[in-house]
């Protein structure tokens, strides 16, 4: 009843009203606020977000009555001094997040930011600036979790807002403007689509100029927004290049003593912590992935901070701790993990990193957040990738055989990737491989979890001599030109030649295995690249393959780091110290002579499972039905509502048939049966999925 009525009184108030009318209506809003939000807006959600839906609508009222200071200014400003006390802290952010629907949330957006005109900026007298606040507050926290685009900001507002910051940023009188501006901008500063019109409007430039301007700093927030707005400028490759140019790194380190000089101690300490992370972004990954690295006590201080982020957001509804989400520290950390002497310190000196990136990584995959879609792509492709680089490392492995659920979760992502993610979405970074790619590099990797036999299953003689050609894609041209050469003496198996289907990985390793050789096309980008890695580690440690490092004529690049440590003491082909055809012939000469060896074929988990299946899906009882049920890993609680009801294999198969033809029917219509079934309980995600991915092996096993 009290919402209703305070929504009928803002709605109540006009120009034409007396002034006495106009301030006893606008009292009565001012005690209902404060009485309604003693501790801000999250008190009352269902009145903050009646008073946000409508509030918009009398700002042109709020205008006219603040243009002229007199008993009406005075009132108003009252009201909205309380309404912007109300939305301090991080009342805004939990209470937006609480709204399910995105399209609820764009509607506030485009309603708040279309009212922050250029006039309200240019105003020396202070007069519009609780209103301002107000706006931008809504403006900016309401559009965290909904994309937006250059064509959703009123014109100039960049520029107008930056000139404003530009006069007022060591203002203690508009101190608290201006950070709802920094705050904006930190917001905006996060959406790549929104990078370029903030590069174009030169905000890193001032803000990099506002770290180096010599004397007293400004007050602890403005310094914080301003390494804020850095920060997340530094996820985007295209800030990254222009950040580089100024001098980011410079003006980071150069800023520190004054900073440490006019803050105390804790607020000096979460400005560093900001500027650690920026440094981490903007370093090269060459520079990364050198082992000296941890010796700057710099980054260790950046990977203890960071790694307690990370525990504690992942422990939090919001993802959240001390304003940072969970996102900003998997991406930096799946930066530095290039780094394998950095991968091992965070992990062994943290018994907790893997578990806390496991439960995530199990949350994500069966919690799907609707309104916040990025989010779980953002986390999803982030820890894959993370998990990639840590499924390098042996002594990983066993940590990974250990955690059933997670496997399961990887494998589905690995076969139904598209049922995760909407897209490759543009807040990754560029250095992060697609969800699929990075969940089909893991398995590959932890391979010999699923197939301790395999090595000594089969061995072949092979009627010629066959290469596999491992490289990076900057050296494609030579490639195609030493493929072209070799391909009239032996055969060669090079990825542009026999990859026909989306399944890249299993096609490289039949490769693989059928190889007696593989060539490696030794280069720094090769170094560089997660896929060459995995390729090679598959190569030596699983298939104990020998491998012949090459060069290309104009290769200067001297291997170090793994890829250093692979192939010393090897027999090595430089291109550019002979002639091409001398080269070409000595590599001709090497792989002659090793086909005097009998080599191992490790067949692929599809043919043997096909071995063992084939042809006898149909024969199948309800005890062999409830036995793959329980091999699969598929819920007890989807066996009691489908499997029990198969009595034969045919049975099965025609169900897994129907379930690939409709699948989001079925998956309604099964998560509806199950609700009833088990007195409201919730399908989860990721049982559906396994189950799914499991009938689809089925079809493909009978099929073939």
């Amino acid at each position: 009843m009290a919402t209703n009525d305070f929504v009928n009184d803002l709605k109540s108030l006009s120009l034409s009203q007396s002034e006495n009318v106009y301030i006893e209506i606008v009292q009565r809003l001012f005690r209902r606020l404060k009485s309604a939000t003693p501790n801000g807006l999250l008190e009352d959600k269902p009145f903050a977000l009646s008073l946000i839906d409508n509030f918009y609508r009398i700002i042109p009222i709020f205008e006219k009555k603040l243009s002229n200071k007199n008993a009406e200014s005075h009132t108003t400003n009252l009201f909205l001094e309380t309404l912007q006390n109300a939305c301090r802290g991080v009342s805004l952010t939990d209470l937006f997040y609480s709204v399910k629907d995105p399209s609820h949330l764009k509607i506030i957006f485009q309603n708040y930011i279309s009212l922050l005109k250029e006039d309200y900026f240019r105003d020396d007298n202070n007069q519009y600036d609780h209103l301002v606040t107000c706006l931008l507050a809504i403006t900016g926290f309401s559009c965290l979790f909904i994309p937006i685009t250059e064509a959703n900001l009123p014109s100039n507002f960049l520029f107008y807002s930056l000139e404003f910051t530009k006069k007022n940023w060591k203002s203690d009188e508009r101190d608290e403007l201006v950070n709802y501006i920094l705050t904006l901008i930190k917001i905006f500063s996060k959406k790549p689509l929104l990078v370029p019109i903030i590069i174009r409007h030169q905000w890193p430039h001032a803000c990099i100029q506002w770290l180096t301007t010599s004397g007293q700093r400004p007050s602890f927030n403005t310094d914080l927004h301003i390494c804020y707005i850095l920060q997340k400028l530094a996820r985007c490759a295209t800030a990254v290049e222009v950040l580089n140019e100024l001098n980011c790194v410079k003006s980071l380190i150069e800023s520190k003593e004054q900073m440490k000089k006019d803050h105390n101690e804790k607020e000096y300490s979460t400005i560093d912590f900001i500027q650690s992370i920026t440094y981490a972004l903007l370093v090269e990954s060459d520079e990364i992935k050198q082992n000296f690295l941890l010796a700057d006590q710099f980054m260790c201080h950046i990977l203890e901070q960071l790694i307690s982020v990370i525990l504690h957001a992942s422990q939090s509804d919001s993802l959240l701790y001390q304003c940072f989400h969970v996102t900003e520290g998997l991406v930096v950390l799946s930066k530095l993990f290039v780094n394998d002497e950095i991968l091992k310190k965070c992990l062994k000196e943290s018994n907790q990193l893997f578990d806390c990136l496991s439960q995530l990584l199990i949350r994500f995959t069966s919690e799907i957040p609707l309104n916040i879609q990025w989010v779980q792509d953002e986390i999803l492709i982030t820890l894959t990738n993370l998990f990639w680089s840590i499924s390098f490392h042996q002594f990983s492995h066993e940590k990974f055989q250990s955690h059933t659920k997670l496997m399961i979760v990887l494998s589905n992502l690995s076969t139904s990737s598209s049922l995760y993610t909407s897209t490759r979405i543009d807040s990754v970074p560029l250095d992060l491989s697609s969800l699929k790619k990075a969940a089909d590099g893991i398995l590959w990797n932890l391979e010999s979890l699923r197939l301790p036999s395999l090595k000594e299953k089969i061995y072949q003689d092979q009627q010629e001599p066959l290469i596999m050609i491992s490289y990076s894609h900057i050296d494609k041209m030579f490639c195609h030109e030493l493929v072209e050469h070799l391909s009239q003496y032996l055969s060669i198996w090079v990825d542009y030649k026999q990859i026909k289907s989306e399944n890249v990985w299993e096609e490289i390793a039949n490769g693989m295995e059928k190889a007696n050789v593989i060539v490696l096309i030794i280069s720094k980008e090769y170094y560089a690249s997660k896929s060459c890695r995995q390729e090679l580690s598959y190569a030596c440690d699983t298939l104990g393959k020998r491998i012949l490092p090459i060069y290309a004529p104009n290769q200067q690049y001297q291997p170090n780091g793994w890829l250093g440590i692979r192939i010393a003491g090897q027999k090595y082909i430089h291109f550019g110290k002979k002639s091409f055809k001398d080269a070409a012939n000595e590599l001709l000469s090497v792989v002659h002579v090793e086909k005097k060896l009998i080599l191992p074929v490790k067949p692929t988990i599809q043919n043997i499972v096909k071995q063992e299946e084939k042809n006898s899906v149909k024969d199948w009882t309800k005890n062999d039905i409830q036995k793959w049920f329980d091999e699969n890993h598929i819920h007890r609680d989807l066996f009691t509502l489908i499997g029990d009801h198969l009595l034969t294999g045919s049975a099965l198969l025609h169900y897994a048939q129907h379930l690939k033809q409709f699948y989001r029917h079925e998956y309604a219509q099964v998560s509806s049966n199950y609700s009833k079934k088990f007195d409201g309980k919730q399908l989860q995600t990721v049982d559906f999925i396994t189950f799914v991915d499991a009938c689809e092996r089925l079809c493909g096993v009978q099929k073939s």
